[in-house]
């Protein structure tokens, strides 16, 4: 393997990257995963118990980051939080925007309640935070963005309609920030991943016939773990994918290909 090749594709040596939703899950295994690409993480999050937790795996591994107690839905802690990043940082390389979370209800049995969290947090809370990292990435004219979507976005589930929505619409705003940005020299993509075991969805995949059923329906016959979507989320903020921009990379296991055919004969 001609690794100086390698690592100059992926490194991210000397990169000031900012995760939001750090604490658990994707986000903490992206900001883990951008981490030992060599770039210095701020973990933000709801939890900073859950952060430390991150730092604490960074820290084992040889990295670097810091932990900010930030709700994305609270516009004020967003906002102070933009303000100490540009007082402290001279640049901002790489923004993960990962934080959100699921109600799964059909559209007709959504409340009013459920319905405004989803957009105020996966939406709202995410193009606020988009908002001021686009703005210093125009200013600097460059930087890479990574928006965490959802098979659901591309895909919906009808019990999980507003989440859905908000997925939906996530995509759309990372094309329309993708065309803004260009010219600038900064990319925005999304990464759309399937089922993934995270505190998001431990509850429902430990019943045994929900999880039988979900790898039955997985080409590849299994659910993905964290880094699976961690690893992918670095790798596109790398120099590797310098040319691409306004696109989404599926991360399923197939499972929204079609099955195959089944043919008069038996055979496919």
């Amino acid at each position: 393997m001609n690794l100086p090749f390698v690592n100059e594709l992926f490194s991210l040596e000397g990169s000031i990257a900012v995760v939001t939703g750090a604490g658990s899950g994707i986000g903490q295994a992206a900001a883990i995963a951008l981490a030992n690409f060599g770039a210095e993480v701020l973990l933000l999050g709801r939890t900073l118990e859950k952060l430390k937790k991150t730092e604490n795996e960074i820290s084992k591994a040889g990295g670097t980051s810091k932990c900010y107690k930030v709700d994305i839905s609270n516009a004020e802690q967003v906002r102070s939080f933009f303000d100490s990043f540009k007082r402290e940082y001279e640049q901002l390389d790489i923004f993960v925007s990962n934080a959100g979370y699921n109600v799964r209800e059909d559209a007709l049995n959504t409340t009013e309640e459920e319905f405004d969290g989803l957009i105020n947090t996966n939406l709202k809370g995410a193009w606020r935070c988009l908002k001021y990292a686009g703005e210093i990435m125009k200013k600097q004219r460059s930087g890479n963005v990574v928006i965490v979507t959802s098979i659901n976005g591309l895909h919906p589930t009808p019990n999980q309609a507003i989440y859905a929505s908000t997925k939906f619409a996530l995509q759309g705003l990372m094309q329309s920030l993708a065309a803004t940005l260009a010219p600038y020299g900064v990319r925005v993509n999304s990464c759309a991943p399937g089922a993934v075991l995270t505190d998001l969805t431990k509850d429902i995949f430990s019943v045994k016939s929900v999880y039988d059923a979900k790898v039955a329906g997985i080409p590849l016959g299994f659910i993905g773990q964290p880094m699976d979507i961690g690893a992918v989320i670095a790798s596109m903020a790398s120099g590797a994918y310098r040319f691409m921009t306004g696109a989404t990379i599926l991360l399923d296991g197939g499972e929204s290909l079609k099955s195959p055919m089944k043919m008069p004969d038996g055979n496919e």
